[in-house]
């Protein structure tokens, strides 16, 4: 009687980590903040590249929802800003960051680190 007691113990603890296991891996869209020089606009894409203090480029998609501060026309305004410096609060969805703000930095307030 102990050993089946002990055996649909362990099934039940199996069973109850076996469902936790799909949700571990899931967090909420958190808001993450990448800063760095502008790149490129693709209007056509709907995305932009920045190159980020720590060197590496990163690609982030916009929406018609993606607030922009700091430049003309929104996001279409920034394709003439290339160079200029961003702050871009985005969110992973399907493994694409999403812009969801970016805000343009006036040039004398900041200064991008150069090795």
């Amino acid at each position: 009687m102990q050993t089946f007691q002990r055996a649909l113990t362990i099934l039940a603890a199996v069973l109850l980590v076996a469902g936790a296991v799909p949700s571990l891996g899931q967090e909420p869209d958190q808001p993450r903040i990448a800063r760095g020089e502008l790149l490129k606009v693709d209007i056509s894409t709907r995305t932009i590249v920045i190159r980020a203090d720590e060197g590496q480029q990163m690609l982030f998609s916009y929406t018609d929802d993606t607030k922009v501060t700091g430049a003309d026309s929104g996001v279409v305004g920034l394709a003439a800003m290339t160079g200029t410096y961003l702050t871009v609060q985005f969110v992973v969805k399907s493994d694409m960051k999403v812009a969801t703000h970016i805000d343009v930095i006036k040039k004398s307030a900041w200064s991008i680190p150069r090795s």
